[in-house]
């Protein structure tokens, strides 16, 4: 017997990759081998089972994040490709028994690396090359429930060999249900502990052991009844079990995969009703009952049902009841958390559900719920107002956002949800946020406001900066007024967690501050320093150039003002005594003064300095005009 009589028996909803584990039509002894974490899962569609020219699928399912994709044959590289998403599909069109029923594996990959070769799938294609097999059932074909079934399928002895593997199929779908190997030329299959869903068609087929994978048509069918109730499908809610009034509501119905694929007839049950609400006939494993615009009447319980529409007519179990609650009709109660709403991992937290004080609404159920979850969390039906909630051992799954509801069951009255109660749990506390306004590059002389942003119960932050030392306080503000150049930096930011205060949370993601000088202090600052440079050009100019005499009559002082200051007098005054003599200034007319005369003479005595170069450059060349300046000086004799 091969890996699938361990799993019990039937055509129940399974998993892809039971789906895959069941199409391996390899060697009995690849059926039941495990999977590795990195290795892919390859299965055909419709089935591994295929006549020949026919079209098949190959899908290669890897772990999320690969995209790459390779798929073999007989051990060699048929094809490669990349996808967007972690599935291939390898499309092999009118297969051929010779060329295409081989073995196949696949592979997936991310960048450089790649995972190890799924599972073997031998792809058997059916031609007329082998007599079709016989099938008998024992004990009969319509046994009641929990009892064991045998299929036989026969051969000739003439086709008896140990090179065939014999498989069960599902007569409609083709897909393999169970393996054998030859042992001899009656191979049987058990069906232990049959419910109703394995009512069904039935065939069986053998195909060689090695490749090519061929194998013969399909025995004739043999129809299988087993008496008793169908598996009970399951009910659940979109969006979600509480909702507001005028929500628009959808019930889905599912039921396990049945080894007939005949349509089903599904119904919608709701408690305190006579009739069925609504009846639906589909051929898929699920169907939708719609509840547009629900109100307060619509709250109540609710179920689903199918039956079998062939001749049996087999009817499945009722689904686990679903509560459905629509709120508003009641006051909201408040929600509150014991000891707060901070609790560190393993720790105990209590979540109180309080009605407003109204005698009537006394024997009220209260139920907690968790925003994102479609069932609700815990229900209480307490004595007084109150209700409390016990999260023990909390863990980072447990953190998330609470509310609570109460109702009076018997007129179908929910209340409006309290407002939503936000639980942290320590190691899952949210990263903050760190941000600057107006902007993080600001001009010196400004003010700029860091903003750390938590949750809303937080009362206590930080903040960090880059070699300097923090700043706590208990506002999430932090105000920087005429900032300048040192302000700049590497900041980031924590919140304390509760009330104890060495828990803080990690820092914030960094925030480079850019503060800038502003332009008009950068002017002010240059036209500053090239005026005191000109100033500076202006004195080495006046203390290294030559003063003309004729400045003043008191040429002496007149240079010693402007040069000794910067110079040695020894300097100045041998800089006087060596002035070229044809530069020279006179004030007097002659070099002797004249005697005292005994004419008078004016106290005011104008002079006239006569330059001789010019009239003597005159007598020889009359025409030109000299461009030498004549210097006067008044003289005031005492």
């Amino acid at each position: 017997m091969s890996g699938w009589s361990d799993s019990g028996w039937g055509l129940r909803m399974q998993s892809w990759g039971e789906k895959y584990n069941q199409s391996n039509l390899g060697s009995p002894d690849c059926v039941s081998s495990s999977d590795t974490i990195s290795r892919p899962t390859l299965w055909a569609e419709p089935s591994p089972v295929v006549p020949k020219g026919a079209d098949v699928t190959l899908r290669c399912q890897g772990q999320r994040g690969r995209n790459r994709f390779q798929l073999w044959k007989d051990g060699e590289l048929q094809e490669e490709r990349n996808t967007s998403w972690h599935l291939a599909e390898f499309v092999l069109r009118e297969v051929d028994d010779w060329r295409d029923a081989r073995s196949y594996r696949c592979r997936s990959g991310q960048g450089p690396l790649w995972s190890e070769l799924s599972d073997p799938l031998a792809l058997v294609v059916m031609t007329g090359d082998f007599p079709k097999p016989s099938i008998a059932v024992s004990p009969s074909p319509s046994v009641l429930a929990w009892t064991t079934v045998t299929i036989q399928c026969q051969i000739s002895s003439q086709q008896s060999s140990p090179d065939y593997n014999f498989a069960l199929l599902e007569a409609k779908s083709l897909q393999v249900l169970q393996l054998q190997s030859l042992s001899r030329s009656q191979p049987y299959f058990s069906l232990p502990f049959v419910r109703a869903e394995d009512t069904g068609s039935y065939g069986c087929i053998y195909y060689r052991k090695t490749p090519p994978y061929k194998g013969s048509h399909p025995s004739h069918t043999v129809k299988l009844t087993v008496s008793g109730p169908l598996p009970k499908p399951t009910l659940w809610a979109q969006p979600g079990l509480v909702v507001a009034q005028g929500t628009n509501i959808t019930l889905w119905c599912s039921r396990p995969s049945l080894a007939s694929s005949e349509e089903v007839t599904y119904t919608l049950l709701k408690t305190g009703t006579w009739q069925p609400l609504r009846n639906q006939n589909a051929t898929d494993l699920w169907t939708d009952f719609s509840l547009p615009s629900v109100r307060p009447e619509d709250t109540g319980s609710y179920r689903c049902t199918y039956k079998d529409r062939t001749a049996s007519g087999a009817q499945s179990e009722t689904s686990e009841a679903l509560e459905l609650m629509v709120t508003g009709s009641l006051p909201k109660p408040s929600l509150s958390a014991l000891p707060g709403q901070v609790v560190e991992p393993g720790k105990h937290v209590t979540l109180q559900c309080r009605q407003p004080l109204q005698p009537e609404l006394w024997r009220a159920t209260f139920i907690l719920l968790k925003v994102g979850s479609l069932q609700p969390l815990q229900s209480q039906r307490p004595v007084g107002t109150s209700a409390v909630f016990p999260l023990l051992s909390v863990r980072a799954q447990d953190a998330g956002n609470y509310t609570c509801v109460y109702k009076k069951t018997f007129f179908h009255q929910v209340s409006e949800p309290s407002d939503v109660l936000e639980i942290w749990v320590t190691d899952a506390s949210p990263k903050p946020s760190l941000s600057a306004w107006p902007v993080s590059e600001i001009a010196s002389g400004t003010n700029v406001t860091l903003l750390c942003q938590g949750p809303p119960w937080t009362t206590r932050f930080v903040l960090h900066k880059e070699g300097s030392m923090d700043i706590i306080q208990d506002e999430a503000k932090f105000f920087l007024t005429r900032v300048t150049s040192k302000h700049s930096g590497r900041y980031s930011c924590s919140y304390q967690l509760g009330t104890n205060g060495s828990l803080w949370t990690q820092h914030s993601d960094p925030l480079q501050l850019t503060v800038k000088v502003s332009s008009n202090t950068l002017l002010i600052t240059l036209s500053c320093v090239i005026f005191l440079l000109l100033c500076f050009l202006l004195l080495v100019c006046f203390c290294h150039q030559y003063i003309p005499r004729a400045a003043d009559f008191r040429g002496n002082s007149f240079r010693r003002f402007f040069c000794c200051s910067c110079l040695s007098q020894d300097v100045c005054l041998s800089h006087h005594l060596e002035d070229p003599k044809e530069e020279t200034l006179y004030t007097e007319v002659a070099k002797e003064r004249p005697k005292e005369s005994s004419v008078p003479i004016d106290k005011d005595v104008t002079y006239a300095h006569l330059n001789i170069k010019n009239l003597n450059e005159r007598q020889t060349n009359p025409k030109e005009t000299s461009t030498e300046a004549t210097l006067y000086a008044t003289l005031s004799l005492d």
